[in-house]
Protein backbone atom coordinates (compact mmCIF):
# COMPACT_ATOMS: atom_id res chain seq x y z
CA UNK A 1 0.00 0.00 0.00
CA UNK A 2 1.63 3.45 -0.83
CA UNK A 3 1.95 5.68 2.10
CA UNK A 4 2.73 8.85 0.18
CA UNK A 5 1.81 11.04 -2.61
CA UNK A 6 3.11 11.29 -5.88
CA UNK A 7 6.47 13.27 -6.78
CA UNK A 8 8.53 15.19 -8.79
CA UNK A 9 11.01 12.66 -8.90
CA UNK A 10 10.38 11.63 -12.47
CA UNK A 11 10.05 15.15 -13.85
CA UNK A 12 13.06 15.93 -11.49
CA UNK A 13 15.31 13.33 -13.96
CA UNK A 14 13.99 14.14 -16.65
CA UNK A 15 14.99 18.21 -15.73
CA UNK A 16 18.44 17.13 -15.49
CA UNK A 17 18.59 15.72 -18.40
CA UNK A 18 17.78 19.30 -20.49
CA UNK A 19 14.00 18.86 -20.23
CA UNK A 20 12.41 21.30 -19.65
CA UNK A 21 8.15 21.21 -20.06
CA UNK A 22 7.33 18.02 -19.27
CA UNK A 23 4.06 17.48 -19.74
CA UNK A 24 1.31 14.73 -17.56
CA UNK A 25 -1.02 13.27 -18.96
CA UNK A 26 -4.05 10.81 -18.03
CA UNK A 27 -7.10 9.95 -18.75
CA UNK A 28 -10.79 9.42 -17.20
CA UNK A 29 -14.09 7.67 -18.30
CA UNK A 30 -12.88 4.81 -19.83
CA UNK A 31 -15.17 2.53 -18.32
CA UNK A 32 -18.41 4.21 -18.14
CA UNK A 33 -21.48 2.99 -19.32
CA UNK A 34 -22.46 7.08 -21.02
CA UNK A 35 -20.75 10.09 -21.91
CA UNK A 36 -17.22 10.97 -23.55
CA UNK A 37 -13.18 9.61 -22.44
CA UNK A 38 -11.43 12.63 -21.67
CA UNK A 39 -7.88 13.08 -21.40
CA UNK A 40 -6.01 15.95 -20.16
CA UNK A 41 -2.08 17.06 -20.68
CA UNK A 42 -1.12 19.24 -17.64
CA UNK A 43 2.76 21.06 -17.62
CA UNK A 44 3.57 22.70 -14.07
CA UNK A 45 6.31 24.90 -12.71
CA UNK A 46 9.42 23.17 -12.19
CA UNK A 47 8.61 22.19 -8.39
CA UNK A 48 5.33 23.60 -8.07
CA UNK A 49 3.77 23.08 -4.72
CA UNK A 50 0.57 21.38 -4.83
CA UNK A 51 -0.05 20.62 -1.15
CA UNK A 52 -2.83 17.25 -1.27
CA UNK A 53 -2.35 16.65 -4.59
CA UNK A 54 -3.41 12.52 -5.29
CA UNK A 55 -4.67 10.66 -7.91
CA UNK A 56 -8.05 12.26 -8.78
CA UNK A 57 -9.65 8.79 -7.28
CA UNK A 58 -8.57 8.96 -4.13
CA UNK A 59 -9.58 12.54 -3.86
CA UNK A 60 -13.30 14.10 -2.47
CA UNK A 61 -15.60 15.78 -4.95
CA UNK A 62 -14.76 19.28 -3.39
CA UNK A 63 -11.18 18.88 -3.07
CA UNK A 64 -10.65 17.68 -6.59
CA UNK A 65 -12.91 20.73 -7.73
CA UNK A 66 -10.20 23.25 -5.10
CA UNK A 67 -7.64 21.47 -6.90
CA UNK A 68 -8.35 22.00 -10.21
CA UNK A 69 -9.05 25.70 -9.45
CA UNK A 70 -5.59 26.32 -8.21
CA UNK A 71 -4.06 23.65 -11.19
CA UNK A 72 -6.22 26.26 -13.90
CA UNK A 73 -4.43 28.77 -12.54
CA UNK A 74 -0.48 27.68 -11.85
CA UNK A 75 -0.12 25.47 -14.73
CA UNK A 76 2.40 26.34 -17.61
CA UNK A 77 -0.01 24.32 -20.24
CA UNK A 78 -3.36 22.49 -20.42
CA UNK A 79 -4.45 20.62 -23.15
CA UNK A 80 -7.93 18.47 -23.13
CA UNK A 81 -8.84 15.93 -25.39
CA UNK A 82 -12.76 15.08 -25.57
CA UNK A 83 -13.92 11.68 -27.58
CA UNK A 84 -17.84 11.18 -27.40
CA UNK A 85 -19.38 8.22 -27.17
CA UNK A 86 -20.21 8.16 -30.36
CA UNK A 87 -16.53 7.91 -31.54
CA UNK A 88 -16.89 5.28 -29.01
CA UNK A 89 -19.02 3.31 -30.75
CA UNK A 90 -18.05 3.72 -33.86
CA UNK A 91 -14.20 3.28 -33.39
CA UNK A 92 -13.77 1.58 -29.80
CA UNK A 93 -12.91 2.10 -26.65
CA UNK A 94 -8.68 2.03 -27.09
CA UNK A 95 -8.43 3.97 -30.34
CA UNK A 96 -11.08 6.84 -28.83
CA UNK A 97 -8.87 6.75 -25.70
CA UNK A 98 -5.57 7.29 -28.15
CA UNK A 99 -7.23 10.02 -29.89
CA UNK A 100 -8.23 11.63 -26.82
CA UNK A 101 -4.34 11.38 -25.53
CA UNK A 102 -3.68 12.55 -28.74
CA UNK A 103 -6.00 15.37 -28.96
CA UNK A 104 -4.81 16.53 -25.24
CA UNK A 105 -0.98 16.64 -26.26
CA UNK A 106 -1.81 18.99 -29.37
CA UNK A 107 -4.21 21.10 -27.70
CA UNK A 108 -1.17 22.24 -25.25
CA UNK A 109 -0.03 25.74 -26.28
CA UNK A 110 3.97 25.55 -24.77
CA UNK A 111 6.20 23.54 -26.84
CA UNK A 112 6.25 20.21 -24.91
CA UNK A 113 10.18 18.40 -24.53
CA UNK A 114 8.75 15.28 -22.96
CA UNK A 115 5.34 13.12 -22.08
CA UNK A 116 4.79 10.96 -18.62
CA UNK A 117 1.27 9.14 -19.41
CA UNK A 118 -0.63 7.24 -17.11
CA UNK A 119 -0.91 3.58 -18.04
CA UNK A 120 0.44 1.03 -20.38
CA UNK A 121 1.68 2.46 -23.57
CA UNK A 122 -2.17 3.02 -26.50
CA UNK A 123 0.20 5.14 -29.01
CA UNK A 124 3.17 6.35 -30.15
CA UNK A 125 4.67 9.91 -30.53
CA UNK A 126 7.40 11.45 -32.11
CA UNK A 127 8.19 12.86 -28.32
CA UNK A 128 10.56 11.71 -25.98
CA UNK A 129 7.58 9.87 -23.69
CA UNK A 130 7.32 6.89 -20.60
CA UNK A 131 4.16 5.48 -19.83
CA UNK A 132 3.71 4.67 -16.48
CA UNK A 133 1.09 2.16 -14.73
CA UNK A 134 -0.59 3.56 -11.69
CA UNK A 135 1.35 6.98 -12.73
CA UNK A 136 -0.84 9.31 -11.70
CA UNK A 137 -0.44 8.10 -8.04
CA UNK A 138 3.46 8.31 -9.13
CA UNK A 139 3.92 11.59 -10.57
CA UNK A 140 2.78 14.81 -10.09
CA UNK A 141 1.89 16.02 -13.32
CA UNK A 142 0.50 12.64 -13.59
CA UNK A 143 -2.13 13.46 -10.68
CA UNK A 144 -2.68 16.59 -12.34
CA UNK A 145 -3.74 15.83 -15.37
CA UNK A 146 -5.71 13.11 -13.62
CA UNK A 147 -7.65 15.74 -11.32
CA UNK A 148 -8.01 18.06 -14.57
CA UNK A 149 -9.81 15.47 -17.02
CA UNK A 150 -11.85 14.10 -13.96
CA UNK A 151 -12.98 17.93 -13.03
CA UNK A 152 -14.05 18.37 -17.00
CA UNK A 153 -15.72 14.97 -17.17
CA UNK A 154 -17.94 15.42 -14.08
CA UNK A 155 -19.21 19.10 -15.25
CA UNK A 156 -19.71 17.28 -18.67
CA UNK A 157 -21.81 15.08 -17.66
CA UNK A 158 -23.75 17.27 -14.76
CA UNK A 159 -24.34 19.35 -18.05
CA UNK A 160 -26.05 16.09 -19.10
CA UNK A 161 -28.17 15.59 -16.24
CA UNK A 162 -29.75 19.01 -17.03
CA UNK A 163 -31.14 16.99 -20.72
CA UNK A 164 -32.19 13.63 -19.09
CA UNK A 165 -32.68 14.31 -15.56
CA UNK A 166 -34.22 10.91 -15.28
CA UNK A 167 -30.95 8.88 -15.39
CA UNK A 168 -29.04 10.19 -12.24
CA UNK A 169 -25.96 11.43 -14.12
CA UNK A 170 -25.14 14.18 -11.85
CA UNK A 171 -24.70 11.51 -9.60
CA UNK A 172 -22.79 8.49 -11.09
CA UNK A 173 -21.53 10.80 -13.79
CA UNK A 174 -22.39 7.71 -16.37
CA UNK A 175 -20.60 4.67 -14.70
CA UNK A 176 -21.69 1.42 -13.88
CA UNK A 177 -23.48 1.80 -10.65
CA UNK A 178 -27.16 -0.09 -9.46
CA UNK A 179 -29.01 3.40 -9.60
CA UNK A 180 -27.69 3.34 -13.28
CA UNK A 181 -28.50 0.27 -14.06
CA UNK A 182 -32.47 0.60 -12.42
CA UNK A 183 -32.77 4.03 -14.87
CA UNK A 184 -31.63 1.97 -17.63
CA UNK A 185 -34.06 -0.45 -17.12
CA UNK A 186 -36.83 2.00 -16.76
CA UNK A 187 -36.19 4.32 -19.26
CA UNK A 188 -33.96 2.36 -21.85
CA UNK A 189 -30.67 3.91 -23.11
CA UNK A 190 -30.66 8.06 -24.42
CA UNK A 191 -28.06 9.60 -27.13
CA UNK A 192 -24.81 9.41 -24.59
CA UNK A 193 -25.24 5.70 -23.78
CA UNK A 194 -22.48 4.14 -25.33
CA UNK A 195 -24.09 1.18 -27.17
CA UNK A 196 -21.61 -0.79 -27.95
CA UNK A 197 -20.86 -1.39 -23.96
CA UNK A 198 -23.03 -3.87 -22.12
CA UNK A 199 -25.44 -3.39 -20.72
CA UNK A 200 -26.73 -1.30 -23.32
CA UNK A 201 -26.17 -3.66 -26.06
CA UNK A 202 -28.69 -5.86 -24.34
CA UNK A 203 -31.10 -3.07 -25.42
CA UNK A 204 -30.65 -3.44 -28.87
Amino acid sequence: MMLFGPTYKYENKLHKQGYQNIAGLDEVGRGAWAGPVVAAAVILPVKMKIAGIRDSKLLSPQNREKLAVYINKQALAIGLGIISEKVIDQQGIIPATRKAFLAAIKQLREKVDYLLVDGIRIFNHRLPNEFLVRGDRLVVSIAAASIIAKVTRDNILRDYHQRYPQYGFDLHKGYGTRLHKERLDEYGACEIHRRSFRPIIDQF
